[in-house]
Formats: C-alpha cells, structure tokens, sequence
C-alpha cells in the first residue's frame, strides 16, 4: 500500500512538474521589433529632441501588435565630433524589453565668432585709450552689473532632495537585495495625460539577476488618476528570484 501511495505520489509531481514546463513555454519571452521607417531628420543637433527622433520609428510585437507608444529614447551617445548612437527602447505588455541602436550624422555648433571681435575691439579699445577702458571697467563694477547666478525655484529644490533621499536609501540597501532608481521623483502632469508609471523606471541592480529578468517584476503601489488634478504618490519596489526585496522608491506626482 506504501508503495502505491509512493508511486502515486512520483506520478502526480511528474505531471505538475510537466505542467509547469509547458505553461513557462507558451509564456511570451520575445519583445517587439523596432523598425526605422524613415524620418526627415537625418542629422543630429543640440536642438533636436526625443519627439524628432521618435519619427519614423515603430514597434510591432507578435503577440500584441503595435507598441510604438513604449518607444523611447534611452540615450544619445557622442561617437566623436561628427556622428551620435541613438539608442530606442520598447516593451510589449508583458515586459519584455527590445533596444535599437542607430547611427546618426552629428552636427555640433562652431565657436561663436563673436566672442574673437569682441576680444580685438578690446584690445583695441585699450590700446587707443586704456584709460578710458579702466574707467569702464571701473564703473561696471560700481553700478553692480554683475553675472547673476540662477536661482533654483522651491520646486526644483524639493525634487533635488527627494532625489538624494531615495537614491541614498537604494544605496543603503544590503547587497544581496536588488535595488530600484528613478528617472524623476516628482513630476507634473497635465488633467487628461498620459500616466505610464514604467516610464520612469530609470535602473534596476542586483547582485544575481540581471535587470531585464527583474523589470518584469516590478510592483506599483497605488494609482494615480490623470482624470482628478491632485497630489499622488506611486511606490515602486522588485522581489528578485532569491525573494529579497528592493528599497521602496516613491515618486511624488502632481495632476494639474
């Protein structure tokens, strides 16, 4: 009877273990594809922002279709003075991640001639008359005409020390834990927005799993509703495939 119940046992936990394999192999573990269809700008510059270089990209994925709407631009990097790589990331509904790198002709803006005349006419200015350029200089400094240093505004400050918050608690956190940054921690959006809480997932580490394995286990705490102007606060955290938990990142965002 021991025995029969022992095989029985062996038999049923073969199946679960079938079972299991087969549902991990119908899981969808391919991202979108990033395809260039083509955008008028064809030469990068310092005033060209993330909406030019999202033309003409797109981002279709087998199972859900078209995701062109995940499509970012991760970063720009400098090759050398005269060309950049544009990386693009998307994800499908279940997270995973595709990265597209693209080479772009780069255009950096010259020396301003100016500043070399301005240099001469002073020169100049000296050499004709050096006192006169003395009394100038003497005068700018009595009337206070001076550089002004830009003040941050409350907003910018309160930003900044949630920043240094929560990035000093992820990196307080016990190595064995995964860990969890921000893009921002504090943000406004406009009523009837957009609100993609992944959107500003900026970094996840760990000391055994990789980020990629760990974006699809990112928790959100809490909702925000684009529909309701109000103050809202989303906590992010990750459990990785040891079961230790992240720090608690929060980002604090305002629907006006």
């Amino acid at each position: 009877m021991a025995k029969k119940l022992v095989g029985i046992m062996i038999f049923l936990c073969v199946v679960l273990a079938g079972t299991i394999v087969y549902i991990r192999g119908q899981a969808d573990h391919t991202g979108p594809e990033i395809t260039d269809g083509g955008s008028e700008i064809t030469v990068y510059t310092p005033d060209v922002t993330d909406a030019d270089l999202l033309e003409g990209m797109s981002a279709i994925d087998e199972k859900d279709g078209d995701v062109s709407d995940t499509l970012t631009v991760e970063s720009v990097y400098s090759v050398d003075d005269s060309s950049v790589v544009v990386t693009y990331a998307a994800k499908d509904n279940d997270n995973n991640i595709t990265k597209y790198k693209r080479t772009m002709e780069a255009e950096m803006p010259a020396e301003d001639p100016d500043s070399d005349d301005s240099d001469e006419d002073e020169t100049d200015g000296e050499a004709s008359d050096g006192t006169e350029a003395q009394e100038t200089e003497a005068d700018g400094e009595a009337s206070g005409e001076t550089d002004e240093a830009v003040t941050p505004t409350p907003e910018q400050d309160e930003a900044e020390v949630l920043k240094q918050e929560q990035e000093a608690e992820a990196d307080s956190m016990p190595e064995q834990n995964p860990r969890i940054y921000l893009t921002e921690y504090l943000v406004r959006i406009p009523v009837g927005g957009s609100w993609n809480p992944l959107d500003y997932v900026s970094e996840i580490t760990d000391d055994q799993d990789d980020m990629y394995a760990l974006w699809r286990k990112i928790q959100v705490a809490d909702e925000v509703s684009t529909a309701a102007a109000g103050t809202y606060e989303c906590t992010y955290y990750v459990v990785d495939s040891q079961n230790n938990v992240s720090n608690n990142a929060v980002i604090k965002v305002i629907v006006e």
